[in-house]
């Protein structure tokens, strides 16, 4: 019995086949980065995070044909997939100069394994302008736009120099909805300060929104990072994997069964990761929520009366 709506069953029947996302980067920062709304960025956040170390050295300086074409060989030597979404992932992929940004994303789509486009951004960085543009050149290939909300309380997204609010979200929303560009809402848990009921929280909110999918993350310290050093100072501790993963169940319960779930937890290079050590076993943690939702007989949508 299948307990919930995976991106990945989801690409597999469209396309016949696996799809993995290729890491890119389109040397972009951030308005809580570059001094806009204010400087350091988000307190979790390391650009070398996103993606393989082999393949991390220069990439703001790359092409995007280089980095695609990097990025492809490291998927299909681990994978041998045949197809590919190009995934802006890093800082906010539509804060910068839009003619040149648009020319990175139809760069990143000439190509014959790539399928689609994912762009990850931030609700105070995305417009009507914007959507229109990206319909362009969309056609014929999936295009999916990652909203970061982290949490629906506010205190909790100004205590990671988030600099962005709930009611942002919102209105970024109600543009996106108006257009068929699918949105994927991201949330973290165990952020600075919050508790299972502020993730709960964050669930209810999300499942008043026009979203098409959800990506939930575990909050990993990485070096380099302001939670890195509020975590070596002992003023952060991360969950321990029985509460995450008690969490993110919980989260799924409250999630409408129409959305596609990108993904269940979030790791980190070994190398760049502090803690918790849990985190970097990708398939430790999905195994042990998959264990969860069979204890609890449990699904997606469960708390909200869908049946499964």
């Amino acid at each position: 019995m299948k307990r919930y709506r995976d991106l990945s069953s989801w690409l597999k029947e469209k396309y016949g086949s696996k799809v993995y996302k290729v890491s890119l980067t389109a040397a972009t920062t951030c308005p809580n980065l570059d001094g806009t709304l204010a400087k350091g960025g988000c307190s979790f956040c390391n650009d070398a995070a996103y993606s393989p170390l082999a393949l991390a050295k220069n990439r703001r300086g790359q092409s995007i044909a280089t980095q695609l074409k990097e990025g492809i060989a490291y998927v299909k030597k681990r994978h041998r997939t045949p197809k590919f979404i190009s995934y802006f992932q890093s800082f906010t992929s539509t804060y910068g100069d839009k003619k040149i940004l648009l020319e990175k994303f139809k760069e990143s789509l000439d190509h014959p394994d790539v399928v689609g486009l994912a762009l990850s951004t931030r609700p105070d960085c995305i417009d009507e302008a914007w959507i229109e543009s990206l319909l362009k050149f969309g056609k014929n290939k999936i295009c999916w736009i990652e909203l970061g909300l982290q949490s629906a309380n506010d205190a909790v997204l100004a205590k990671i120099n988030r600099w962005h609010t709930r009611r942002q979200f919102s209105e970024a929303m109600k543009i996106l909805s108006r257009y068929p560009i699918p949105v994927c809402a991201h949330a973290v848990l165990g952020l600075p300060g919050e508790t299972r009921k502020d993730v709960l929280e964050t669930a209810r909110y999300l499942a008043t929104q026009p979203i098409h999918g959800i990506k939930i993350h575990n909050l990993h310290v990485v070096k380099g990072t302001t939670l890195a050093n509020e975590y070596q100072r002992g003023e952060y501790t991360p969950l321990d994997l029985e509460t995450f993963v008690d969490w993110g169940v919980d989260f799924l319960e409250q999630t409408p069964p129409h959305l596609l779930v990108h993904r269940l937890n979030a790791h980190a290079p070994r190398d760049l990761t502090l803690a918790p050590d849990w985190s970097v076993n990708k398939l430790g943690v999905f195994n042990a929520v998959e264990n969860e939702l069979e204890k609890r007989d449990s699904w997606q949508g469960k708390a909200l009366g869908f049946s499964n």
